[in-house]
């Protein structure tokens, strides 16, 4: 599966739940070794997962926060309406004719809203 973020940063967790509780599982001492918790299935324990997700965001080092950004002029869009593929994209400028600002013009005075 591809995401808009190419690497997961230090502080991702990995998340699942099953018929009674979420688990929330983070990076242990080793990379062999993970620590895994788990929370009730409702919405108290899916406030702590996401507080222990916050936590971790917060003690993040500063240059892995906000990772997520654009380069300028492009766009993130999902393949076919689904989560499970996003593809970068230029961003296309929108061009707008005379002719149709001076309908929208019309439709908004029809509207009462110019």
């Amino acid at each position: 599966m591809t995401d808009c973020a190419p690497n997961p940063p230090s502080h991702a967790v990995i998340c699942w739940c099953d018929d009674v509780y979420v688990y929330v599982q983070l990076r242990g001492l080793s990379p062999n070794h993970p620590y895994i918790t788990k929370f009730p299935l409702c919405e108290a324990g899916m406030s702590k997962a996401l507080h222990l997700l916050r936590q971790r965001y917060e003690e993040a080092p500063t240059h892995e926060k906000n990772y997520t950004s654009l380069p300028s002029g492009y766009v993130c869009e999902s393949i076919g309406g689904t989560l499970s593929g996003k593809v970068y994209r230029k961003q296309r400028k929108v061009v707008q004719t005379d002719d149709q600002r001076a309908q929208t013009v019309a439709v908004l005075r029809k509207m009462g809203l110019v």
